[in-house]
């Protein structure tokens, strides 16, 4: 004949009814069942309290957890997660911790599970291949040596994106590399000069003026064809006393932590773009305001940049000093269109040179070399009167930042 296959719950019911039958005692059934007398005695009393349903397995999670996190605090989080979708745990732990000290918070990773079990969390599929790293990967440079607030600003032109109303906008973001601090996140029209000058004028009046200021060599920012690659911008900026320093052309990881910032900004405000420009100047308001005194960053020890920001010392001049050179060179003033008199001739240098003063050194009879501020920018050649211009740009000679 088969072998006839039991379940546990008929096994436990037939023990129980051959103890309710009194023709063996206990010990000697527990014994002919394979179980102890501790197990006997407890289906028993499971039987007489339940019935039959008190044979079945019992769960096997505890009735309670000392370590649970209270649902008070998982309220909080999913809470700070729903206003910040796009903090992860370590930003959202530290974050509460300031707003509650007196709650122990659980660890990051306990706080993902949390979230995730919350249905708060999105799974994104992992990206391999040639490209997984991005453009922030290993081709990163190394973080730069800026010790303090002001050592160095980081500026540049957000890549472009339609707004609702089908316009283009151009944000423009500048930033303080020490600190993170955002000093400005304006949305334009298009990447224009004068545009570009006003926001950094009010950033000066508002924040004083840095040591130097990094940014790519495109316009308005860099001129590729002028001399040393000088725009009207960065020229100005000189007159300010302010060091222009260019990344590498190609090289946009060269201001890393500037791109980083992009990527942040993306995700929190351009999904989706507002419905006209004045409404995401407002977003992105917002979204300064809360970069900078509550979003945690990873790279300040989670706390946010204006914990580490102070001003600069040195105030925007009315009135900028004008440039000095050493007592033999000769001050030419550029014309309008471009010119330089010497020794009754005009030589044309170049037309973004209009308006300021160069210097010209006397290398020999015939050949001066022309300097902007401390600027090499070329040579004139007195025989041919031609200027042959430095094409090298003004890369950086600071650690990529």
């Amino acid at each position: 004949m088969p072998w006839r296959i039991a379940d546990p719950m008929s096994i436990r019911l037939e023990f129980v009814a051959e103890v309710l039958a009194r023709r063996r005692s206990v010990a000697a059934l527990c014994a002919q069942y394979g179980i102890s007398e501790k197990t006997g005695y407890k289906w028993l009393a499971r039987f007489r309290a339940d019935g039959p349903a008190g044979l079945a397995d019992a769960p096997h999670t505890p009735h309670g957890c000392p370590h649970q996190t209270p649902a008070a605090q998982r309220e909080l989080l999913c809470a700070a997660r729903r206003a910040h979708p796009t903090w992860g745990a370590r930003k959202l732990r530290a974050a509460l911790a300031v707003a509650h000290p007196e709650l122990a918070w659980p660890a990051a990773s306990t706080i993902t599970t949390l979230l995730d079990r919350a249905g708060l969390v999105h799974h994104r599929q992992r990206r391999r291949g040639p490209g997984a790293l991005g453009a922030l990967g290993g081709a990163r440079g190394p973080a730069g040596p800026v010790s303090a607030p002001n050592a160095l600003w980081t500026m540049d032109y957000k890549g472009q994106f339609r707004t609702g109303d089908g316009r283009w906008c151009y944000p423009l973001t500048i930033v303080d590399a020490h600190s993170r601090f955002l000093l400005a996140c304006v949305a334009h029209r298009a990447p224009e000069t004068h545009a570009a000058r006003a926001v950094l004028t009010e950033c000066f009046r508002v924040y004083g003026l840095p040591a130097a200021i990094l940014s790519d060599n495109g316009p308005p920012f860099g001129a590729p064809r002028a001399p040393r690659g000088f725009s009207r911008l960065t020229l100005w900026l000189r007159t300010l006393g302010i060091t222009p320093h260019f990344t590498e052309p190609g090289h946009p990881e060269h201001n890393g932590r500037h791109e980083r910032l992009h990527r942040t900004l993306k995700r929190d405000v351009l999904r989706p773009p507002a419905a006209s420009l004045r409404t995401q100047q407002a977003h992105f308001d917002a979204f300064r305001l809360t970069y900078n005194t509550t979003r945690p960053h990873e790279a300040l020890a989670q706390t946010p940049p204006a914990a580490h920001f102070v001003p600069s010392g040195r105030s925007y001049p009315l009135h900028p000093e004008p440039l000095g050179y050493p007592p033999h060179f000769l001050e030419r003033r550029v014309t309008p269109a471009g010119l330089v008199w010497l020794h009754h001739q005009d030589i044309y240098v170049s037309q973004t040179f209009a308006g300021y003063t160069v210097g010209l050194d006397p290398v020999s009879p015939t050949q001066w070399d022309v300097y902007f501020a401390e600027y090499l920018l070329g040579t004139m050649d007195l025989t041919t009167l031609r200027f042959r211009s430095l094409t090298s740009t003004l890369t950086s000679p600071i650690t990529p930042v």
